[in-house]
């Protein structure tokens, strides 16, 4: 599909390693992380090479929550659902032409910040939204 059609907006979940993780399942939990990560480095060569997309196309690539650190609860199981520093703590990794490269933002930023900074890119008016944009990412003021 994204070879053929060449969608202007696109969203993916990868189920994995959540599932496994809540199914307290280890060596799947790993293996799902490997295979994500394996699908986005896919997924960014394509927007490398692909004419279509080169130079033309923004990757976020984050997880939907975090996890329990290592003897905090019941580790990787119940992850995401407390207040600890693992739990409260996501990554993001933001690509394309409107983002300054090789960037590491320490700031605390939030979810609803990643849905922000998609709408600043889109010129998307999102009134409601309590997000605000990671404007640190861009070049230049947009």
């Amino acid at each position: 599909m994204l070879k053929t059609d060449h969608p202007n907006l696109v969203l993916i979940n990868f189920k994995e390693p959540d599932a496994s993780g809540h199914a307290n399942n280890w060596n799947a939990y790993l293996k799902g992380i490997k295979d994500t990560d394996a699908y986005a480095w896919e997924i960014w060569k394509l927007i490398k090479s692909d004419p279509f997309y080169k130079d033309n196309t923004t990757l976020f690539v984050t997880n939907d929550h975090g996890r329990h650190l290592d003897g905090v609860k019941d580790g990787f199981v119940n992850h995401g659902n407390c207040a600890c520093e693992g739990c409260q703590h996501i990554n993001l990794y933001a690509y394309g032409p409107d983002f300054k490269k090789n960037l590491i933002v320490k700031d605390t930023y939030y979810q609803k910040d990643v849905a922000a900074t998609t709408a600043k890119l889109l010129d998307l008016q999102m009134p409601h939204s309590e997000g605000k944009s990671i404007d640190v990412l861009f070049k230049k003021a947009k």
